[in-house]
C-alpha cells in the first residue's frame, strides 16, 4: 500500500561495503572516488493491537557519483583517500547529496547519515591506497555501498507521546491528597511511582509507568483503570493511517 507517511517514529540506517577497488593512475592526473550507492527503504506500520502493515511498498533505487580530488597540498588540501578521518567525511557528504532530496530522508539526524557510511570503510580504503600506490601517487578508488533504510510507524509510541504532551498541558492535583503520603502505585505493575516516571492519561488522570502504559498501549488504546478510549490523542496524521489500514486490510501483513 502507498501512502503519504507520516514522521516516523523510529529509523533504522545500516550500510555495508560490496566492493573496494583501488588502482593506481598516471602521474599527473588528478585521484578520484567513484561512489555506487544501493538503496533499499521500508516503511512498516505497527498498530495498536497487534496489526501490521506496509505504509508503502518497498523501494529500491541505485546513485553514483564521481569525484575528482585535488592533490593533498601544503596549503591544507587533505589526501582524502589516504586519511580515514577526511576519507569518511567525504563519503558521508557524498551519501548525503546523493539521499538528502528523497522524502523520507528529511527525518533523518547526524547520526542516522553516519550510520548510511559503512563502519570501517575509510580505514580500508587508506590502507588500499598506502599498498597500492606506497609513493602517495594518484589512484582511483571504487566503492559499493549497500544501505538499507527501515522506517517505522507505532501508533502505541506515537499515542504515548500524544498523551505525554497533552497531560503536560493540564493541572493535576495530588494523586495522594496531600500530606507528604507514600506515592501512588501504577495501576498496572502496583509499584510505586516516582514524580519524574509517572503519566496520567489526560480526560481521565489515571497514573501509570511511562514504561508500563506505553507497553500497554501496544495492546489497547483505552485506559487500564477506566477504559476510556485514549485513541482520539493519536496525532492526525497517525489517526488518518490507523483509518485507512482498517478500510484496507489487503495492504496489511
Amino acid at each position: 500500500m502507498d501512502a503519504a507517511a507520516p514522521r516516523p517514529s523510529n529509523k533504522r540506517i545500516t550500510a555495508e561495503t560490496t566492493r573496494l577497488n583501488l588502482a593506481p593512475l598516471p602521474d599527473g592526473e588528478p585521484s578520484e572516488l567513484v561512489l555506487d550507492l544501493a538503496l533499499t527503504e521500508t516503511h512498516e506500520w505497527f498498530g495498536i493491537g497487534g496489526r501490521r502493515g506496509r505504509l508503502r511498498r518497498p523501494r529500491r533505487l541505485s546513485r553514483n557519483m564521481r569525484l575528482p580530488l585535488a592533490a593533498a597540498s601544503a596549503a591544507g588540501d587533505p589526501d582524502y583517500l589516504r586519511s580515514a578521518g577526511d576519507c569518511r567525511r567525504l563519503i558521508s557528504q557524498t551519501v548525503t547529496h546523493l539521499l538528502g532530496e528523497e522524502e523520507a530522508f528529511r527525518w533523518l539526524t547526524a547520526a542516522h547519515w553516519d550510520a548510511a557510511v559503512p563502519r570501517g570503510v575509510e580505514y580500508g580504503i587508506a590502507a588500499r591506497a598506502g599498498s597500492v600506490v606506497p609513493g602517495g601517487g594518484p589512484c582511483a578508488c571504487e566503492v559499493s555501498i549497500r544501505v538499507r533504510a527501515e522506517f517505522v510507524y507505532s501508533e502505541a509510541e506515537e499515542l504515548l507521546l500524544a498523551c505525554a504532551e497533552a497531560a503536560d498541558m493540564q493541572v493535576w492535583t495530588s494523586a495522594s491528597g496531600g500530606g507528604g503520603g507514600a506515592a501512588p502505585p501504577c495501576s498496572i505493575c502496583l509499584e510505586e511511582m516516582a514524580p519524574e516516571a509517572e503519566l496520567r492519561l489526560p480526560g481521565c488522570a489515571h497514573g501509570f509507568h511511562r514504561e508500563c502504559i506505553g507497553r500497554w498501549f501496544e495492546k489497547a488504546s483505552t485506559c487500564p483503570v477506566c477504559r476510556r478510549d485514549k485513541l482520539g490523542f493519536l496525532p492526525p496524521d497517525y489517526m488518518a493511517v490507523h483509518d485507512m489500514m482498517l478500510s484496507d486490510p489487503e495492504g496489511s501483513c
